[in-house]
């Protein structure tokens, strides 16, 4: 028989605000358990079927990124952190809700092993190479 936490999470979704407030240039932000997320309302171009060859059109996307904590995006490394696209309607929210909700429950104990920000060290990038050029 399970427990009522196993019964709760079976039914339990991801907050993903209304799409309303995503229409408005509003970005959300939260995090499950290590997971850490951002969804961010934009634009991207896209081929227009109607207006002929090489003709575009605006889209309306919602980028989600998430990643494990305990640091924020842009201080994670690269490979730990993903990144998909959906259409700015009622169903990409919904779909969005649905694949951070997989995202957790596929891989339960990669969120919640993550380490104490006060145990490592926040990701930087790469120092750049100098140009060979440079050099002479």
């Amino acid at each position: 028989m399970k427990d009522r936490l196993s019964q709760w999470k079976e039914f339990y979704m991801i907050f993903v605000p209304m799409l309303h407030y995503l229409q408005n240039k509003n970005s959300f932000s939260g995090n499950e358990d290590g997971m850490r997320y951002l969804i961010t309302p934009g634009k991207r171009s896209v081929p227009d079927p109607d207006g002929g060859e090489e003709a575009k059109k605006e889209e309306a996307i919602l980028t989600v990124d998430l990643w494990p904590e305990p640091w924020t995006l842009d201080k994670t490394d690269p490979a730990l952190r993903r990144r998909e696209i959906f259409p700015m309607t009622e169903e990409g929210r919904t779909a969005v809700a649905q694949y951070l909700n997989d995202a957790y429950n596929a891989e339960p104990e990669r969120w919640s092993a993550h380490p104490s920000i006060l145990d490592c060290e926040p990701w930087t990038p790469p120092a750049p190479e100098p140009d060979a050029e440079k050099q002479h």
